[in-house]
């Protein structure tokens, strides 16, 4: 019996993949869908490695790379992905696989022969190879913004992205702090601003947070392995890094 490890952070793309999977190969036996890189981590560090895992490029909370930094991952990995054509292009020089969203049956079905098919040290070996294109499409590909325009009362308030010293949801509702203290409402997710704003400034402390690294005036041991964060301006609520969170945010901090 396979057993299959998938990662996708929509539930019904999850459960979606799961039922073509056991369609083609009913033997197969998913053992979860996580939903989130510190979710995916926390499972990976407390059971036995699956034969193989989907995973999903972009989650809610990072991507799947940040797990495979916090964790060791020796099986092969197929990749999920709604990049666009021009990325998959450069992926297809390297099959270990990838399948382009909405995944197709017969596309998966292709993947799960060419898994069967290839050895597993040839296998680690193109894994890695797709994984560092994939991770180099992302970065040179991302379009980070710099600008923002905020709605407040009848206006449009044009903001740089360095003035923001961090992000918060509550009740539904983003708010951004401003260096000087000067709070609005942002009429994204915190999950778009994540995807927008430049990686090397920002950081998704948790659900509730992103923090600009210079808003972070001090760092405080916690409980559980936790970090907090301590911010300038100062946040009502705190700002928590989960123990699982913590080594990629020390990597972020000290190397970005």
């Amino acid at each position: 019996m396979t057993n299959i490890l998938i990662i996708e952070d929509e539930q019904p793309a999850g459960e979606y993949l799961q039922s073509l999977i056991q369609k083609i190969m009913p033997e197969v036996q998913v053992l979860a869908i996580l939903e989130s890189v510190e979710q995916s981590v926390a499972w990976l560090t407390s059971h036995p490695a699956p034969d193989l895992i989907f995973s999903d490029v972009q989650l809610g909370d990072g991507t799947c790379f940040d797990i495979f930094e916090q964790t060791t991952v020796r099986c092969p990995i197929i990749f999920t992905t709604a990049h666009d054509e021009y990325a998959i292009n450069a992926f297809k020089l390297n099959s270990i696989d990838y399948l382009l969203k909405p995944i197709k049956s017969t596309s998966l079905h292709q993947s799960l022969d060419k898994y069967q098919q290839t050895n597993g040290e040839s296998l680690k070996k193109k894994m890695q190879s797709l994984e560092d294109t994939i991770r180099s499409q992302m970065l040179s590909g991302k379009a980070t913004r710099r600008n923002f325009l905020v709605p407040y009362r009848d206006k449009l308030i044009p903001i740089r992205d360095e003035e923001f010293a961090w992000f918060k949801i509550e009740n539904g509702i983003v708010d951004g702090m401003l260096a000087d203290g000067r709070n609005y409402a942002i009429d994204k997710t915190l999950e778009e601003l994540d995807k927008l704003l430049n990686p090397d400034d920002f950081f998704r402390a948790n659900r509730q947070f992103i923090v600009a690294r210079h808003s972070i005036q001090e760092i405080e041991f916690y409980f559980n392995g936790r970090l907090l964060i301590r911010v300038e301006p100062i946040s009502k609520k705190p700002i928590l890094i989960s123990k699982e969170r913590v080594p990629l945010f020390k990597k972020w901090f000290e190397e970005s």
